[in-house]
């Protein structure tokens, strides 16, 4: 019996969840510059993860991005740093 084959598309399906999660209309025309810094909200909750607090490209991004969205609402960390996250997003879709 072959696991191999199972293990990828788990991890293919992974990767696509975590980009459809980093796509939104606003965004997809504009490219973003790297390194993007985690909010200083989220830095104590990107260590605890192991995430890093300085994303350096996009597979990082959407990585972090993912994790960030698994992670339960009732840590007050999460909800602290998802609220930033939304504020920073919202700012930069302004920007135009």
């Amino acid at each position: 019996m072959s696991y191999g084959r199972h293990i990828v598309t788990a991890n293919g399906l992974l990767v696509l969840c975590g980009a459809m999660l980093t796509i939104l209309p606003e965004v997809q025309a504009r490219s973003l510059s790297f390194p993007i810094y985690v909010p200083p909200e989220c830095v104590a909750l990107a260590q605890r993860e192991g995430v890093p607090t300085v994303i350096e490209n996009k597979y990082q991004a959407v990585k972090a991005r993912y994790k960030l969205y698994r992670l339960k609402k009732s840590d007050p960390e999460v909800r602290e740093c998802r609220a930033a996250v939304a504020r920073l997003r919202r700012a930069y879709v302004a920007k135009d």
